[in-house]
C-alpha cells in the first residue's frame, strides 16, 4: 500500500473527521456539530490551549485522524491528550504509525512532558499500538447505562425526597443568563470537582471560560441542569447535570456535594430527580462516567439501575524534563 499523505485538518474536513471517528467508535456518535463546538470552545478560551487535528489521505480518502488538546480544567502548558483512529478497513497497513509520528513532530517543537491516550478495553491492537510506544495505564472508567423506561421508580416511593433546609433548582428556574447563578454554580463546581478521580491534578478554570458553557451550546439542557440550594443560607450546594449529546441519550456531566454538605441524601434525591425529569421528556437513556476507583458514585448508580459497560484505559506517557520528545 502507498504511504498515507498527512496534512493539517481544516473545518472544511469536519464531515470527513466525523465519519472515520464514528466507524471506529459507532457508539460514540460525532456529528459536524459537535466537532465545529470544540473548535468554537477551544477557540474561545481565555488559556493558550492548544488543539490541531492531522489527517491522512490515501488518494482523496481520508483514513485516519491524529488530534492533540489541552483542557482548561486539567492544563499545563507542556501536556497534552492525544488520539490516533485510523478507519477499520486501513488498520495494519501503516496509517497509525506515520500518524502517530507526524503527531509526534508537530508537537516537538513544545518540549511535551507527557502524551495521555485512551482506548476502550476490547482494542487489543490500540492496547498493543500505545503499550510498544510506551504507555502506560494511569486511570481505568467506564460508562454507565441507565435505560430510564426501566426504571423501577416504584421501588424508590417515598425515597429522594429533597432533605429538609434543601430546595431543589434547575438551572432554567435559576436563570441560564443570570451571572451570580453562573458565578455560583463555578463556586460549587470549583470544589465539587476536587474528588473527581483524573489522570492529572485539577486545575482552576477561569470563570469567563466556564460560563461559555450557558452562552449559545447546543448541548445545554437548563431543565436537566439541577441544583440544591441551602435554604438558610442560599448556598448553591450540591449539582446533578444532564446534557444532551450528538446521539439520542443524555449524557451526565458532574455529581457532587460540597464536603459540609454531605451525608445528607442530596446525591441521591438530585440523582432521582434527573431520572424523573429525562423520564418527563421522553428520553430513554442516561449515561455517566466512572472511575473504577470511584466506589461510593458507582455504588450509587448502581442502585439506581445503571449498568457498566466496557472499560476505557487512560494511558500516559512520559517524556520527562530533559528527554524531550522523541518520535
Amino acid at each position: 500500500m502507498p504511504e498515507p499523505a498527512i496534512r493539517p485538518a481544516t473545518p472544511a474536513d469536519f464531515p470527513a473527521i466525523a465519519e472515520v471517528m464514528n466507524a471506529v467508535w459507532p457508539d460514540q456518535p460525532l456529528t459536524v456539530q459537535g466537532l465545529e463546538e470544540e473548535e468554537k470552545s477551544s477557540a474561545a478560551a481565555t488559556l493558550p490551549l492548544r488543539r490541531g487535528r492531522l489527517l491522512a489521505e490515501l488518494g482523496t480518502q481520508v483514513v485516519g485522524v491524529a488530534e492533540y488538546t489541552q483542557y482548561a480544567g486539567m492544563y499545563h502548558p507542556q501536556k497534552f491528550n492525544v488520539g490516533v483512529s485510523v478507519h477499520p478497513a486501513f488498520t495494519g497497513q501503516g496509517v497509525g504509525r506515520a500518524l502517530s509520528a507526524a503527531l509526534h513532530h508537530a508537537l516537538a517543537p513544545f518540549n511535551p512532558l507527557s502524551f495521555t491516550a485512551g482506548t476502550q478495553e476490547n482494542h487489543p491492537r490500540g492496547l498493543d499500538f500505545l503499550a510498544r510506544q510506551g504507555y502506560a495505564e494511569v486511570l481505568r472508567f467506564f460508562d454507565m447505562r441507565l435505560h430510564v423506561p426501566s426504571f423501577d421508580a416504584s421501588a424508590w416511593e417515598g425515597a429522594g425526597a429533597m432533605p429538609p433546609g434543601y430546595t431543589l433548582k434547575s438551572l432554567a428556574e435559576l436563570g441560564t443568563d443570570d451571572p451570580e447563578v453562573q458565578r455560583r454554580i463555578y463556586e460549587l463546581w470549583r470544589e465539587v470537582r476536587r474528588d473527581v478521580p483524573r489522570s492529572d491534578p485539577a486545575t482552576d478554570m477561569p470563570l469567563p471560560d466556564f460560563a461559555r458553557r450557558f452562552a449559545d451550546n447546543p448541548y445545554l439542557w437548563p431543565s436537566g441542569y439541577l441544583i440544591a440550594v441551602h435554604d438558610a443560607s442560599g448556598e448553591y450546594v450540591a449539582t446533578s447535570e444532564l446534557w444532551t449529546s450528538d446521539g439520542a441519550h443524555l449524557d451526565t456531566g458532574l455529581t457532587g456535594t460540597r464536603q459540609a454538605h454531605r451525608r445528607h441524601g442530596l446525591g441521591l434525591a438530585l440523582k432521582l430527580a434527573a431520572i424523573r425529569v429525562a423520564a418527563a421528556h421522553g428520553y430513554t437513556e442516561l449515561r455517566t462516567g466512572n472511575a473504577t476507583n470511584n466506589r461510593p458514585m458507582i455504588a450509587l448508580n448502581e442502585r439506581l439501575g445503571f449498568r457498566p459497560e466496557l472499560a476505557w484505559l487512560l494511558m500516559r506517557r512520559e517524556f520527562g524534563v530533559a528527554d524531550g520528545l522523541q518520535p
